[in-house]
């Protein structure tokens, strides 16, 4: 896995999972969902917001970059687009 400060620089193409599972740990994510410890946090982080109106993934990613600057764009829109879900 790419550095973060380099994964910024030049983009990230690693999987979004990996990244995530490196940052928060936990069990190994299943097919296509981030880890249960990640999502966890980035709701924790939303809860805390205290927003009561629905949020886009644009603007969950940028508040979940703000909590955690090691969070690269495309983990953090990965992990946006899954907490948003409802």
């Amino acid at each position: 896995m790419p550095s973060t400060w380099r994964a910024r620089l030049f983009g990230d193409r690693e999987d979004p999972r990996r990244r995530l599972h490196a940052l928060f740990g936990g069990p190994e994510p299943a097919a296509g969902q981030p880890p249960v410890r990640a999502t966890e946090w980035a709701r924790g982080v939303l809860d805390g917001r205290g927003s009561g109106r629905p949020l886009d993934t644009t603007t969950v990613t940028r508040q979940l970059r703000e909590a955690e600057p090691r969070l690269t764009l495309r983990a953090a829109t990965f992990l946006a687009e899954h907490v948003t879900r409802r």
